[in-house]
């Protein structure tokens, strides 16, 4: 299957006339809506006002791509819109582009959904590419390109051809203060705690970090005050939140991945569990580690 054949000139506005990406976007789902192609159009115009994707993947200052998973669509839908002027990105005035390319699809096409994200990603790093889309002047044209033509959307992709493999951990008698070190010296979000053997025993968090630490912190700041310790406070080691241990603060309920489970299968637990990070294992024992970061950069490299 090729990129080109999931375009179709019904679903191109060229020009397209549009100051912002949220209202390019809603210009390109009501053409969508105009050619027939949209099961539940009250549906989809909804989502695309109160929801945005927090991963909106853009290609440096050539296009934005916005994409949705909803059920007000039966089937993966894409429409491209080509500005004459720059269109800015709500989040950031300064980045702008002229291409926008809207993607939606239902839930259960998650591989396809994410092959053709990465495919249009991919596509539009070639400068030629992006200088062809330009200067079309109609949506013949846009479809036509040959640069859309060859571009094959990728195989299905596994866990394994995407995670880290080198994977910092932590011992469950370390504590919170050395992996809240470790964690901000290499910019990690979370961190796989791993018993002598190496098998996955629970996970810390900034959210670990924030239960334990920030209390302390707000009331020693409330009150001026730092107090003096209690006897069992001393005795069990936790006068200072930073000497406790990690297997008494960790989070022993996690979410794992195996090495053969498919990019589909990590995109529906992304969305349905509201996590965007995993450890990988292999009988146990962590092997990887994966996050939405890994998921995105994978799927827009050349």
């Amino acid at each position: 299957m090729k990129l080109k054949d999931v375009l179709s000139p019904e679903h191109v506005i060229v020009p397209l006339r549009a100051g912002t990406v949220k209202e390019a976007t809603e210009l390109l789902v009501e053409r969508l809506i105009q050619a027939g192609a949209v099961a539940e159009p009250q549906r989809l115009n909804a989502v695309i006002r109160h929801t945005w994707p927090e991963d909106m993947v853009s290609v440096g200052e050539h296009a934005f791509l916005p994409h949705f998973r909803t059920e007000a669509v039966r089937k993966l839908l894409s429409a491209v819109g080509i500005s004459p002027t720059p269109i800015r990105w709500e989040k950031d005035p300064n980045r702008a582009a002229r291409i926008v390319i809207f993607i939606v699809a239902p839930l259960r096409d998650a591989a396809l959904y994410l092959q053709v994200v990465g495919a249009f990603a991919r596509a539009l790093s070639a400068p030629d590419t992006v200088l062809a889309l330009l200067a079309a002047k109609t949506a013949e044209q846009v479809v036509r390109l040959a640069a859309l033509d060859a571009v094959e959307l990728p195989s299905q992709l596994t866990v394994r051809d995407i995670m880290t493999p080198d994977v910092l951990t932590v011992h469950p008698a370390q504590t919170l203060g050395e992996v809240a070190h470790t964690m901000i010296e290499h910019d990690i979000r979370a961190i796989p705690v791993v018993d002598d053997g190496g098998s996955l025993i629970g996970m810390v968090t900034h959210r670990e970090l924030l239960r334990y630490l920030i209390p302390d912190f707000l009331q020693r700041t409330k009150t001026g005050e730092f107090r003096a310790p209690t006897r069992t406070q001393l005795q069990r080691g936790t006068a200072d939140p930073r000497l406790i241990a990690v297997k008494d603060a960790m989070a022993r309920s996690v979410l794992c991945l195996s090495e053969d489970q498919t990019l589909s299968d990590v995109a529906n637990l992304m969305s349905s569990k509201d996590v965007d990070r995993f450890p990988v294992v292999r009988e146990g024992v962590v092997v990887g580690f994966l996050t939405r970061a890994d998921v995105v950069r994978r799927l827009i490299a050349p």
